[in-house]
């Protein structure tokens, strides 16, 4: 059967792959052209910003940081690849059980994920086999706690596995091709309306899945019309922070190894900070990374990052501007989002601990950066989250879109919560697992 994958990043590379593999066959999209390191101006136009729905929202100076094409932003990013913690995944219930009702913090509304922590196991068993996925080596300046060497994938580039799809004959591509619509009929998806080369036309499929970033992925949902009354609900990101330490008279060798080099500690992931005690729930891992290729221009200075947990807040939504518009004259995505006391709180407490990793280490004297939020930053979740009420959730468990038969959304957007990892491995291992679930039912 036909099906139609839209963005060909890992989600996109893995979920065409997965689908040809099947024996069906797949147009391959992508707004991106072979050769480009940013986002295309179609598919990632620039949104307007605000911190509250009261406000007026005013343009963004650029878009979303990143970049389309095939291997999307992974190829700018350290080939990293964590699993989430299982706690992430059933949130609400384990800090219940632990602290009781009402540790959560008003204005969240906090859901388990509808997927079986030790299912998704073995699809992370299955990823890191098909990746090589393993640990790197860890830096030599640091130390504390229970310290583990970051894992990573032998590679950041997916793409090789879109050349093997491409190889079936059932896989055609189409880069610099823009989705402007997904079309629907009585029986679910009929195909999507596209820009390509300069035309407007229409690709039929019976299947579509979207595989974009959260901004494209939410704005062409809305676009649509398709996705019921949580579209564009319960936006998170990752608001890193970044500690670093002076060693003077001490060369830290950053220029070594490569920008997946790091040691990490998960003392202060997922519920390993008591929540009651510091107002706050989830933390982060946190690593000391060579931040190479390059080397520091001073290379007596070295960091600690986080990218803390953040929880779906009801008033951070993605919906689309009422007056901005594209090339096309087509509305771009407006973003309501602010910190919250409990992001601060989280903030503080983290970097409290990288300061104290870094005297540790024999840092003579600290400086953190300013923490702030990252509305556009490259860890962007929500928006379309799974779970089985469609009142509060878009997706199901396999991503298939509510009331929508053949529309299936992969990657960050479907998160009901991101946690204090990257996410790169738990959104390959959700697009492989959707598009077999989509495969099978497509026979």
């Amino acid at each position: 059967m036909s099906v139609v994958v839209v963005g060909l990043g890992p989600a996109g590379t893995i979920a065409t792959w997965a689908l040809a593999r099947a024996g069906h066959t797949v147009t391959a999209i992508d707004a991106g052209t072979s050769g480009s390191a940013s986002r295309a101006p179609l598919a990632a136009a620039a949104p307007t910003l605000r911190s509250a729905a009261h406000e007026e929202a005013v343009r963004a100076p650029g878009p979303q940081a990143g970049r389309d094409g095939i291997g999307g932003s992974k190829l700018l990013a350290a080939p990293q690849s964590y699993r989430l913690d299982p706690w992430t995944l059933r949130m609400r219930t384990r800090v219940e059980a632990r602290h009781g009702p009402g540790v959560l913090p008003p204005g969240t509304d906090v859901r388990d994920w509808p997927i079986d922590p030790a299912e998704l196991h073995e699809w992370y068993e299955r990823v890191e086999h098909l990746l090589r996925v393993g640990p790197r080596p860890s830096t030599e300046w640091t130390r504390g706690l229970q310290p583990f060497e970051a894992p990573a994938a032998a590679s950041r580039d997916t793409g090789f596995l879109l050349r093997q799809a491409v190889a079936t004959g059932r896989v055609t591509t189409m880069p610099g091709t823009t989705v402007l619509e997904v079309l629907t009929d009585r029986s679910g998806v009929a195909g999507v309306r596209v820009h390509h080369e300069g035309r407007i036309r229409t690709v039929t499929a019976r299947a579509v899945v979207l595989a974009g970033s959260v901004l494209a992925n939410v704005r062409l949902l809305l676009l649509s019309g398709l996705g019921g009354p949580a579209v564009g609900r319960y936006f998170m990101s990752h608001n890193f922070l970044r500690v670093r330490g002076h060693f003077p008279g001490v060369d830290l060798d950053r220029g070594s190894a490569g920008p997946a080099t790091a040691t990490a500690v998960a003392e202060y992931d997922a519920d390993g900070i008591d929540c009651t005690r510091e107002g706050f729930v989830g933390g982060s891992i946190l690593q000391a990374a060579m931040t190479g290729p390059a080397p520091s221009p001073d290379p007596h200075w070295g960091a600690v990052w986080a990218q803390p947990e953040q929880l779906p807040h009801r008033d951070n939504t993605i919906d689309l501007d009422p007056v901005a518009v594209d090339v096309l004259g087509r509305p771009v995505a407006r973003i309501a989002f602010a910190l919250h006391d409990d992001d601060r709180r989280r903030a503080r407490h983290l970097q409290d601990v990288m300061r104290d990793w870094l005297v540790a280490a024999g840092a003579v004297t600290t400086t953190a950066e300013e923490f702030a939020a990252q509305p556009l930053g490259t860890h962007l979740y929500g928006g379309a989250r799974m779970g089985t009420d469609p009142e509060t959730s878009v997706v199901d468990g396999y991503g298939r879109v509510h009331g929508v038969p053949g529309l299936v959304v992969t990657g960050t957007a479907t998160f009901p919560t991101c946690g204090g990892r990257g996410p790169v491995q738990t959104v390959e291992a959700l697009a492989w697992r959707s598009a077999t679930a989509l495969a099978a039912g497509l026979r």
